[in-house]
């Protein structure tokens, strides 16, 4: 996930996850431990050897994960998963001590949020992220109300694996610091077409908020016709459509050319 930039890291404290909605049909969790031969089944959730990363040192006594990176943090679970309530509060007290760090989770339920959160969370921390994952309307619809009414200091939509056309102009802001939009990936996948894609980047423009194509899944269908992309180029094709908008080289929102206000915005 780290894309090979020296930016980012990534850190998962426990592995495995439960499947609640249609983007987990085919999910990549799971795809992954079938191909690598995982001995636990994929739905039984358990700590990894990364646990306390964020706190580990080398022999010279520096962090592991050096200041200022951003850190993929749960990408093989989900932060807010039940079966992990009992582990959680050890890694926010570990985001709290690495405040040099930028910490990043996407969850598909944010409904959990509130009674996830520690004593001291109050308007959100400095250097987390959250994001929001919605496959289809109806996701966002559920989803979204309560993903924006949250105390969240950094928030992000993740429209993935894409299997609908979505409407999110109730709930693109200022608010909102980058939409990220995918097609599902794996030989299973269900197609994803460009024309969502633009629609989704059309609605960000209008409101000003930073939009990024990050991959194409492995089916994608543009001007009428299917493609089939081979795993190692989903990324760079969805790169090559140079459609992201007001996102920098290294993938990070910029601020919004014009600043949003209320009496731009229209239901």
């Amino acid at each position: 996930m780290s894309e090979n930039w020296s930016l980012y890291a990534d850190w998962n404290p426990w592995h495995g996850c439960t499947k609640i909605s249609p983007g987990c049909k085919f999910c990549y969790v799971y795809r992954q431990d079938e191909m690598y031969g995982a001995e636990v089944a994929s739905n039984l959730v358990r700590k990894t050897a990364q646990f306390n990363l964020p706190l580990k040192r080398k022999r010279d006594k520096s962090w592991k994960i050096e200041s200022g990176k951003m850190v993929f943090t749960c990408f093989t679970s989900d932060f807010l998963l039940k079966d992990a309530d009992e582990w959680r509060a050890e890694c926010w007290q570990m985001m709290r001590m690495r405040s040099d760090l930028l910490f990043f989770f996407f969850t598909k339920r944010i409904d959990r949020f509130m009674e996830c959160i520690p004593e001291d969370w109050g308007d959100g921390y400095d250097n987390v992220f959250v994001g929001c994952t919605v496959e289809n309307q109806e996701m966002a619809t559920y989803r979204l109300p309560i993903f924006k009414s949250l105390p969240i200091k950094h928030k992000i939509i993740i429209v993935a694996p894409m299997l609908t056309s979505i409407d999110l102009l109730p709930y693109l802001d200022a608010s909102i610091e980058e939409v990220a939009v995918s097609g599902e990936s794996g030989v299973n996948a269900r197609p994803c077409y460009y024309d969502w894609i633009l629609s989704v980047r059309e609605q960000c423009v209008l409101r000003g908020v930073p939009f990024r194509f990050h991959q194409t899944g492995a089916y994608f269908v543009k001007d009428g016709k299917m493609y089939r992309i081979p795993r190692r180029y989903q990324l760079s094709q969805a790169h090559k459509a140079n459609i992201d908008y007001l996102i920098d080289q290294f993938y990070v929102p910029q601020k919004p050319k014009f600043e949003w206000k209320e009496e731009d915005y229209h239901d």
